[in-house]
């Protein structure tokens, strides 16, 4: 592979239509590595959206029956009677 990129080397250092061609290709490649970086990225985005849609919901949740169980405990402690929602 050395010997291919500076025998490529060589020959666009002789040929600016060469250099041309070649650059091309390399931003063509570029190019196609980055759109693809872009499409993981939004996806990547996408999903820790949900994730956190999720979560929050969850958490929510979570929050809503600690506070119905404190205030059972608590209306249980000050009328003496279980109390039932």
């Amino acid at each position: 592979m050395a010997g291919i990129d500076s025998k490529l080397a060589q020959l666009e250092t002789e040929s600016l239509e060469t250099h041309v061609a070649v650059a091309h290709e390399r931003f063509k490649n570029l190019d196609t590595s980055i759109a693809r970086l872009e499409s993981v990225v939004e996806k990547n985005a996408s999903e820790t959206k949900e994730g956190l849609s999720e979560l929050k919901k969850i958490i929510i949740w979570a929050s809503s029956t600690l506070f119905a169980t404190m205030l059972l405990a608590l209306l249980t402690t000050v009328f003496g009677t279980s109390v039932g929602l």
